[in-house]
């Protein structure tokens, strides 16, 4: 598709104040392209991609975009939605009340075969604890090993 700087129906100010107030790299880009086109400091695809250092035929994309969606779609980015994750958010929210328990769980096998007990899913060691280490910040119930000669009792000292 074939754009023209007098399709571009935004100004090289009204642009370039975009460009300033905007946080992202992709908007930047995208908009800088956009700029470059309006202002007549580059005339083709292939001179602009080699100002901002991407794909002419990414800079065709864009142009593309702008010209059948508008400046909205241009500086949206979409993503995919990802894996599920392996617990719903009710079953996520049973086993952080477990977590939470003063008896809890010793060992992160513990929790896989909890999980595999209560809710049938099989969650192998890593995504359990990541899960729980790192995105929960919980920490096991262990109970830290103590001295021989240390005595139950606190010791009394005469004075």
């Amino acid at each position: 598709m074939k754009l023209k700087p007098s399709q571009i129906t935004e100004s090289v100010a009204e642009l370039k104040s975009m460009i300033r107030n905007t946080s992202t790299g992709y908007q930047k880009q995208r908009l800088t392209a956009i700029s470059l086109f309006r202002s007549g400091q580059a005339t083709t695809r292939k001179q602009i991609s080699k100002m901002i250092g991407v794909d002419r035929k990414t800079v065709g994309h864009w142009f593309a975009t702008y010209v059948s969606e508008g400046l909205d779609a241009l500086l949206t980015r979409n993503y995919s939605p990802g894996r599920p994750p392996h617990l719903t958010p009710e079953q996520q929210d049973v086993l952080r009340s477990e977590l939470s328990k003063p008896e809890g769980f010793s060992s992160y096998q513990q929790i896989i075969d909890y999980t595999e007990k209560t809710f049938d899913v099989k969650m192998n060691y890593k995504a359990v604890h990541a899960l729980v280490h790192y995105k929960w910040k919980a920490k096991l119930k262990v109970p830290r090993k103590s001295h021989i000669k240390k005595t139950k009792k606190p010791v009394r000292r005469s004075s």
